[in-house]
């Protein structure tokens, strides 16, 4: 099977796998969140926030290390194991005893516990590293959609489930533990990796300097896009921040599942053909306008019909997650796009640029948040809204001089679709102002019909090449 024949089988199992769970998932999520309140959402938000920082560290970006190179001998893999098994033990030990300092910093006892449980989820995730970044190389993604596919049931049942019994915050807790520990096993059962770990770290140096770059990148990152789940649960509390955290579920959702299996098959497609940069470029601006593509209408579209979405599936009670999940979907399109260009400048080994990337996002997005919240919810959403296209803007450019790409060449790639984006937002706006339904599952039905019906016929006008180019896609 050749490159092109790995992708597309790749982009297809990863898909399916992604879209029978989320079927599933997006169901469960539903109806766990009105069981649950929105403090018990804020309460997991900030757990997530820690836990998810020490995840990054423990890792030392050393999956990607593995699946950038193509040959690692056994040795060298009981060395990294080693090395993952030591700092992950150094890094729980260091979030157990010091749990009590974040409560107190957020005045919130129960946030000592839950700190200390969810933190053995990435205990547990040591030991899929290993096989299913070597999955990941070897381009394996039938049993990686497999795995995926049954830890997500696998936490979802279980979330409902005690949701249901009346278990609160903890629900989501050992939801996501049930995800790490069914995805270890599946992942060991795949690619088996049974050795033990080893001490001897020399010949480490190419490893760890090509993996610190991606973790201190991705140290960077995760501040600068969840400082705003700090900044939000310190300065406007709890309740807020469950709103906020639920409206910005919402809205990057489909980021959150698409970007991940075009990441999962474009990094290691992009790192075989490093040394070809015509055909480089072909499938990085073909990634861009496919994302492009289905990205704007789907994420616009959910922007356009946020109020009707959250009152039909998520009752009133979870108005106030309206504002954050309408004005954040709007530059969610560059985020995956952004997400793109991070993979493809890791594809050709410089994992710096990536770690750069990260650098302009904390320069300009926390301070951004921390100035935003002043004015609530609406401003924390809104310092999304005006300054993250600065931050895409300057990632593109520094991309282009990575990539030695045609700035109009990119700049081509996204703009129809943006177009055309533009012109069914305006549509959709247009046909609410009418208010036809008063029964809010019509009047959503009616603008989805509305948007979709816009964004079809301007794409037929204006971008058909592209329609063809997702056509084939998909035929494929």
């Amino acid at each position: 099977m050749n490159l092109k024949q790995k992708v597309m089988s790749g982009l297809a199992w990863s898909a399916a796998g992604r879209l029978l769970a989320q079927l599933f998932t997006w169901c469960v999520t539903i109806v766990v969140i009105r069981l649950l309140s929105p403090e018990d959402y804020g309460l997991m938000a900030l757990a997530a926030v820690f836990v998810g920082f020490l995840a990054l560290l423990n890792e030392m970006g050393l999956g990607a290390a593995i699946v950038q190179r193509k040959d690692i001998e056994l040795s060298t893999l009981r060395s990294l194991f080693g090395l993952v098994l030591l700092v992950s033990l150094l890094l729980y030990l260091a979030l157990f005893f010091s749990a009590h300092l974040v409560a107190d910093f957020y005045n919130e006892p129960r946030l000592v516990l839950l700190l200390r449980v969810v933190a053995l989820g990435f205990l547990i995730n040591i030991f899929a590293l290993i096989p299913r970044a070597q999955l990941q190389r070897d381009m394996q993604f039938r049993q990686i959609a497999i795995v995926d596919f049954s830890s997500a049931i696998s936490g979802s049942i279980v979330t409902l489930v005690l949701a249901w019994m009346g278990l609160g915050v903890w629900a989501l807790a050992w939801g996501m533990l049930t995800i790490r520990l069914i995805s270890t096993v599946g992942f060991n059962i795949a690619n088996p990796f049974f050795c033990l770990p080893s001490t001897n770290f020399k010949g480490m140096k190419s490893f760890i300097t090509f993996g610190s770059y991606v973790t201190a990148g991705g140290i960077v990152w995760y501040i600068s896009s969840n400082s705003d789940a700090l900044i939000v649960g310190k300065n406007l509390g709890k309740d807020l921040l469950g709103f906020y955290s639920v409206g910005l579920m919402l809205a990057t959702l489909p980021m959150d599942k698409v970007s991940g299996i075009i990441k999962q098959v474009a990094f290691p497609a992009f790192s075989n053909i490093q040394n070809d940069m015509e055909l480089f470029h072909r499938h990085f601006l073909k990634a861009v306008r496919v994302m492009s593509f289905v990205s704007i209408p789907v994420l616009w579209g959910i922007s356009c019909v946020s109020p009707e979405i959250i009152q039909v599936f998520l009752g009133k009670q979870w108005l106030q997650a309206v504002l954050p999940m309408q004005i954040i979907a709007i530059v969610i399109p560059l985020r995956m796009i952004s997400g793109i260009m991070s993979t493809a400048v890791f594809g050709v080994g410089r994992a710096d640029i990536s770690f750069y990337f990260s650098v302009i996002h904390s320069t300009f997005l926390p301070a951004a948040f921390f100035i935003g919240a002043q004015w609530g919810l609406l401003g924390v959403s809104l310092a999304w809204l005006f300054v993250f296209p600065l931050v895409f803007t300057l990632q593109m450019l520094l991309t282009i001089r990575v990539l030695k790409i045609e700035t109009l060449s990119i700049i081509k790639a996204f703009s129809i679709p943006l177009f055309s984006g533009i012109i069914m937002y305006a549509s959709v706006f247009v046909l609410r102002s009418f208010n036809v339904f008063t029964l809010n599952i019509l009047q959503m039905l009616l603008l989805i019909l509305g948007g979709a019906l816009t964004y079809t016929i301007t794409t037929l006008i204006f971008n058909r090449n592209g329609l063809h180019e997702v056509m084939n896609l998909l035929k494929r």
